[in-house]
């Protein structure tokens, strides 16, 4: 499918590079919107704007059951003979906190227009998390049975959250992530991924400064990214409204 016809009439991502909630109140349905700049868009540690800024929105609506569907969207570069500028992804599911407890479950579909390859793929997605007060240890899993490359993928992953205090009412914290990609598709090859990310949190507005790496060797990886998934650092800024 190089540019399907979606039959979703919803309005992040998964993803993270992830744009965090926030909703407007207004009955059973409230509206979480968010814009975001970054040095360059960092997707299981390797980069998908070949090393480039990124500019990225959300449009998501949130129901007090729990249930939410919305769009995704940002610049892309998977390097030369691709034929792609963007990715945009719209996805639905569920979430909900009960106590210290948070769960999240859902579907997305990553579109990537391109006149030359099939680069989109499904996946769906589970996520839980559990805050202790000194940190918040969470654990989640992606699952796509088309991947672009071939065959099936699971992508299996943990982070933990530190608050480290409030000064001047700023909210920081330090999140560390690891993660793990498998592939059916063998001449792909699998890696695992590690990221740090400091956090500044005031109002509507939120700063992180990351690093990354994988294990990815590029003589030997069949990504289409391997020549930009090695060690970096990168900066992000978000508004939600």
């Amino acid at each position: 499918m190089k540019r399907p016809l979606l039959a979703l009439a919803c309005l992040a991502a998964f993803a993270p590079p992830a744009i965090a909630l926030a909703g407007e109140s207004g009955g059973s349905l409230q509206w979480a919107n968010g814009a975001a700049f970054a040095t360059e868009y960092v997707w299981r540690g390797q980069s998908l704007t070949d090393g480039k800024p990124a500019i990225i929105g959300e449009l998501k609506l949130n129901h007090d059951s729990g249930a939410y569907a919305g769009i995704w969207a940002g610049n892309l570069d998977l390097g030369p003979g691709t034929d792609t500028s963007a990715e945009i992804d719209y996805f639905l599911g569920w979430a909900k906190r009960i106590g210290q407890l948070y769960v999240n479950a859902g579907y997305l579909y990553r579109q990537r227009p391109s006149d030359i390859l099939s680069l989109d793929f499904q996946e769906v997605t589970i996520f839980a998390s559990y805050d202790f007060g000194v940190a918040r240890v969470g654990a989640g899993s992606y699952y796509a049975w088309d991947y672009f490359q071939g065959g099936n993928s699971t992508y299996n992953y943990a982070n933990v959250g530190v608050p480290l205090g409030k000064p001047r009412g700023v909210q920081v914290s330090a999140v560390v992530a690891a993660g793990h990609h498998d592939f059916s598709n063998r001449a792909i090859g699998d890696y695992s991924n590690v990221d740090l990310r400091l956090v500044a949190q005031h109002k509507s507005w939120s700063y992180s400064i990351g690093y990354s790496d994988t294990d990815i060797d590029p003589g030997r990886s069949g990504l289409l990214t391997r020549n930009q998934s090695d060690a970096r650092w990168r900066a992000q800024a978000l508004v939600m409204f």
